[in-house]
């Protein structure tokens, strides 16, 4: 071996060296810091249960009158920092207070800035990254440095006045699936860039948690999601607008191709008609962990059908073609009842916020 090829092995050995130790000295450094921030638990990433390690618990911030808002705060002996914190809370009382972020659905991201910060700030941030894979993304603002249970979190737009947190709540499961590691990787990446450029530090979960619990609750949710297909079948004789003036006295509403069974809650049952020859088909659908009132719901197709059935003989079917037997109708119903009875027990309550995002 000459000189120069023992100088090269030498100079690529140290290099080599060099980068292992970097690589090293990077991922001790962020291991220590969100070992600091977060603690090491041994919850159930679902159930969130188990005996935590760390001194330091998370916990959702959340907005409540009764501890923000306090009319009547204490004061200190000069009465400077209690006249502070209440003056700092009266002063965003212009801002939309966030809601709950139920923690089961999503993973969060906390950004703290080292100097308040106005919403100008995080605009573009939050206009180009407003979901991942449909999952979608909440941001929430805080005039605090959001350490503890008592911060307040407001809508991060609009937003008036500076903040010195920015959290983003990513969704972890919906029906296109769990959140992914490479979702995970993308959307930390882009909260990484803007904490950088904001010379801001980022606190945000382990990985293999997050996407262990978006698994977990994807397969959940598979299990107890339903989507109840019937179906009318006209004769082609009858007028498409008679169909449509029986479907308007029962309460439905056309909006473009489809036409929908609403309340006050929103959306119970959906229709669309399909024309072909010889035939008119009305197909209804009611997206069960979606409407509020689903039972309500397949009692009025049911109600509608028959009525259509006596004065046209058009016969109720389901997804295979096949004819309803009223007792055919009563086991859907039976059916129906025990799937209601199962989400509501899990937590998803059909129509509740908290099912529709889930099942978004």
């Amino acid at each position: 071996m000459n000189d120069l090829q023992l100088t090269l092995l030498i100079v690529g050995g140290g290099g080599i060296a060099a980068m292992i130790a970097y690589n090293w000295w990077q991922d001790y450094r962020l291991r220590k810091q969100a070992s600091e921030r977060f603690g090491e638990t041994d919850q159930d990433p679902l159930l969130n249960t188990g005996s935590v390690k760390s001194s330091y618990e998370r916990t959702e911030p959340g907005f409540s009158g009764s501890q923000e808002f306090d009319s009547s705060p204490e004061l200190d002996e000069t009465g400077g920092e209690a006249d502070f914190n209440a003056h700092r809370a009266d002063s965003h009382l212009q801002n939309e207070p966030q809601m709950t972020i139920d923690k089961r659905l999503f993973a969060d991201f906390i950004i703290r800035f080292d100097e308040d910060k106005d919403a100008n700030t995080w605009k573009a941030l939050i206009d180009g990254l407003e979901q991942i894979n449909r999952k979608r993304i909440i941001y929430s603002a805080s005039p605090d440095a959001a350490e503890n249970a008592d911060t307040l979190w407001f809508k991060a737009s609009p937003y008036e006045g500076t903040a010195k947190s920015l959290k983003a709540s990513v969704q972890i499961a919906n029906r296109k699936g769990p959140l992914s590691s490479i979702e995970f990787s993308e959307v930390l990446g882009k909260f990484r860039r803007f904490a950088e450029d904001q010379n801001a530090d980022i606190e945000f979960p382990e990985m293999k948690e997050v996407v262990a619990k978006a698994e977990t609750l994807d397969q959940a949710a598979a299990a107890l999601d339903t989507l109840l297909g019937l179906h009318c079948l006209l004769p082609e004789t009858v007028q498409e607008s008679t169909a449509v003036d029986m479907l308007a006295v029962a309460g439905w509403v056309q909006k473009g191709h489809q036409w929908f069974l609403n309340d006050e809650s929103g959306t119970l049952a959906s229709m669309v008609i399909h024309n072909a020859p010889g035939k008119r088909l009305l197909s209804f659908s009611i997206d069960v962990p979606n409407s509020a009132e689903p039972i309500k719901a397949l009692g009025d197709i049911v109600t509608v059908c028959h009525g259509m059935n006596e004065k046209f003989g058009a016969p109720l079917m389901d997804d295979s073609g096949r004819t309803l037997s009223t007792q055919a109708i009563e086991g859907i119903y039976n059916q129906l009842i025990e799937r209601v009875r199962n989400l509501t027990d899990s937590g998803f309550k059909p129509g509740a916020p908290v099912a529709r995002i889930l099942f978004s």
